[in-house]
């Protein structure tokens, strides 16, 4: 199905009202070349029709509408994650088992599927070069980093929002996940080998980038240059919710910890500490200036009292943590019983996997935040969301596909069967509990500590002791991305 860009386009002006909150202006119409121009008539394209009439439908006659479009053809996806190969064969599944005679059908429905991931944050270029080519192949994403999401795919109208009208019944908060419709939030968190450790090694957030003595501490990380979620995570740290944690965390850490970071944030050069090694070196010596100053002033954060406090944790974590190309190795390298005392920010779910061995252990690896005592975020949360595009092909399959991922357990089972990843509906969330994933075959002694996950409100929660970890808010993040941007690359 094609359309003429313009109509494509036009199209998100009138859905604009719908879309991340604080990022349209409806009375323009981003051209995707950096131009605006005022837009006096509204005209509709076909697939935003499509997704007007889906919002509407009871799941049956949306599911005949997609049969109909995809039976015996192939469906494409884009996608941030490798567990979408999961989700649209159990749609067809599903299908095949509940609706097989409802929507009369004589033989079992078949329908080719797809799927490419695309690293290093080329998903958004994928994405244009599909719409904006002569050929449209892709039909629907599953997208992270709602920063970069609003800025170059909702206000270029690459991409269209589509909410299930079952989903809007679940109880679910549209205003938080439905603009973009999110199909999970995920947390990544601060871990770290235990083994030789002593209890309390790592009780504060200011521990994964400094140890007590005010030497480094390598925490293993992505770049934020490879997957900016993690400059997402930066970028939020400004907001002050979240700079008063990093304030109580620096109110908990070691004398020692503090006078390193008081001294980054004035960058007095006379003050001298073992940063590296056995001879005292001055702090900036070491460091090198941090510009805090001048990025409070940048970023107009002069107001918060607190903000100098996340800079200097962020100028911290940025100087000295360890760069490794994706979680799963990040993973495979903490649980080496050969990394005692290593400690990495990754995504939660990855220690699903891992097995014991005479070199691999999870027995020992701990959640930061799960120790008593901590002080400080427990990591940082994003989230999947789920987008059609503007020139899908089957677009009443999009809708279809997003409906069951987003109102079935069947369909949120290829990321909801391991723990750190927590749907947007309510209703389908009470089907995954990881409480007692760690816990041996009878239940009675715990094996894996690590895999006791204790969920999606214990993980938000902004109180001590709880896991409070930086939740990513599209919205927030557009808003200082460019102030924040230069500072972060200045720095690493």
């Amino acid at each position: 199905m094609k359309h003429g860009n313009k109509l494509v386009l036009l199209s998100v002006v009138a859905f604009a009202g719908g879309v991340l909150a604080g990022c349209n202006d409806t009375s323009k119409n981003s051209k995707g070349d950096g131009s605006d121009e005022k837009v006096d008539s509204v005209e509709v394209s076909a697939v935003q029709k499509v997704i007007n009439e889906a919002q509407e439908m009871d799941e049956a006659d949306l599911y005949k509408k997609a049969v109909d479009e995809i039976n015996g053809k192939s469906f494409t996806v884009v996608a941030n994650s490798s567990r979408m190969k999961d989700a649209f064969p159990a749609w067809v599944d599903y299908i095949n088992k509940n609706y097989k005679t409802k929507l009369g059908l004589t033989s079992d429905f078949q329908a080719g599927f797809s799927t490419t991931q695309p690293k290093n944050n080329q998903i958004f270029n994928t994405i244009k070069g599909d719409v904006t080519g002569a050929n449209h192949s892709i039909s629907m994403t599953l997208i992270q980093d709602g920063s970069q999401i609003s800025t170059k795919m909702i206000k270029t109208g690459y991409l269209l929002n589509y909410i299930p009208k079952e989903w809007k019944a679940s109880g679910a908060s549209e205003a938080a996940d439905g603009h973009p419709l999110a199909l999970q939030s995920l947390s990544k968190v601060f871990a770290y080998n235990s083994i030789g450790t002593a209890e309390g090694a790592f009780n504060n957030v200011f521990d994964f980038t400094m140890k007590d003595d005010g030497t480094p501490f390598s925490t293993q990380f992505m770049s934020p240059a490879s997957e900016p979620v993690g400059a997402n995570m930066l970028y939020m740290l400004t907001n002050p919710t979240y700079t008063k944690v990093v304030k109580e965390a620096y109110d908990n850490a070691t004398d020692t910890q503090k006078k390193i970071i008081d001294a980054i944030i004035e960058e007095d050069n006379k003050t001298t500490f073992n940063c590296f090694g056995d001879k005292p070196k001055t702090v900036v010596a070491a460091y090198g200036a941090s510009g805090i100053k001048a990025q409070i002033e940048n970023a107009g954060l002069n107001a918060d009292p607190n903000a100098k406090y996340a800079l200097a944790w962020e100028f911290l974590f940025l100087k000295n943590y360890q760069v490794v190309t994706d979680d799963g190795p990040i993973c495979t390298n903490l649980t080496q019983k050969s990394a005692a005392g290593a400690g990495g920010l990754l995504v939660y779910s990855k220690f699903r996997s891992i097995t014991e061995s005479d070199t691999v252990t999870l027995k020992d690896m701990r959640v930061a935040a799960y120790d008593n005592g901590y002080s400080g975020f427990g990591g940082y949360m994003y989230k999947h969301y789920l987008q059609v595009l503007s020139t899908s092909p089957y677009p009443w399959t999009s809708c279809a596909i997003i409906q069951f991922m987003t109102c079935h357990a069947e369909g949120f089972k290829p990321w909801g069967k391991d723990m750190g990843g927590y749907s947007a509906n309510p209703q389908v969330q009470a089907k995954f509990d990881h409480s007692r994933d760690g816990y041996n075959e009878d239940g009675t002694t715990i094996d894996y500590p690590i895999k006791n996950d204790k969920g999606y409100d214990w993980w938000t929660k902004n109180e001590a002791g709880k896991g409070r970890l930086v939740l990513e808010d599209g919205a927030y993040c557009s808003s200082v991305a460019t102030a924040m941007s230069d500072w972060i690359s200045y720095l690493r």
